[in-house]
């Protein structure tokens, strides 16, 4: 099977909206929706910042020298994108595993809203290293961290490139940041409280918040051919994780192989964790 992205998937994670308003109501009645604190993001035209583009990277990082982080980070966004740079880069873009997070991080959108928006640009989520706090910066967890854990030594450095590098990267949840991704489900509890559901109502209500979010999961990777074969969510206990519940009440977890490895903003050896990668990039 051929997980390579070409230009024309490429182009169309630009260019494919979320369609979240016309799904949202299959699954959620328009209570429901006006009780959970959604982004207006969320209903924008993908060239507002409403594509798949805008919530989404890949695990490609150019080697920069003696840049600060969020200079070559910056310098990363701008090959990533531009389909004649990557290919100038000699870059793979890969879909057969997907690595995915809960959502975005509340600090990286609170740096764009203070800038007037309230998206990420093309490709820019998972990449942004750090962002202003006064005079200073304040440094936010990077992936990056798996492509260092690779390099190392010249057998995992071949892995990284032929394997890793260049896998797709996304979130479960659009448009719903948080600090962490467990405070989506304190968000939930508040609007089951505000619509007054007793706890199956609210049971029921969660699954199709999921159900929700899993098809506009699905549609991403229709985007990109439809030959993702393992999710690899960012986190390590599936017992704990709260990926793995969303996949679970979405029904995704019947679809894929799911596979965990330890989040890069925890603290895992490089060791453990290049061996996390091999093993779940290995089928």
């Amino acid at each position: 099977m051929n997980n390579t992205i070409t230009k024309e998937q490429y182009q169309a994670l630009k260019e494919t909206g979320l369609n979240f308003e016309t799904i949202a109501q299959k699954y959620l009645s328009e209570n429901e929706i006006e009780a959970i604190p959604f982004q207006k993001v969320l209903s924008l035209k993908p060239k507002e910042g409403g594509s798949y583009a805008n919530y989404s990277s890949f695990a490609y990082w150019i080697d920069q020298k003696k840049m600060k982080a969020h200079e070559e980070a910056a310098a990363n966004i701008e090959v990533l994108q531009d389909w004649d740079k990557l290919q100038s880069e000699n870059a793979t873009l890969r879909s057969g595993f997907v690595l995915l997070g809960v959502n975005a991080g509340a600090k990286g959108m609170d740096l764009k809203i203070a800038e007037g928006t309230e998206t990420l640009d093309h490709f820019e989520m998972f990449q942004i290293r750090s962002i202003k706090s006064g005079e200073k910066r304040q440094g936010i967890p990077s992936p990056i961290k798996y492509k260092n854990a690779l390099m190392k030594n010249e057998d995992d450095k071949e892995f990284y490139n032929q394997v890793v590098s260049g896998t797709y990267m996304t979130d479960f949840i659009k448009g719903f940041p948080t600090s962490y991704g467990p405070d989506i489900k304190g968000h939930l509890n508040e609007a089951i409280n505000k619509l007054n559901y007793n706890e199956s109502q609210g049971d029921e209500f969660y699954n199709r918040f999921c159900k929700l979010f899993g098809e506009i999961l699905k549609n991403e990777l229709d985007v990109l051919g439809g030959k993702t074969h393992t999710l690899v969510v960012m986190g390590k206990n599936p017992k704990q994780n709260i990926v793995n519940e969303f996949l679970k009440r979405s029904g995704l977890d019947k679809e894929f192989r799911i596979v965990n490895i330890s989040h890069y903003s925890g603290s895992p050896s490089y060791t453990g964790l290049a061996e996390e990668l091999k093993e779940a990039f290995t089928i």
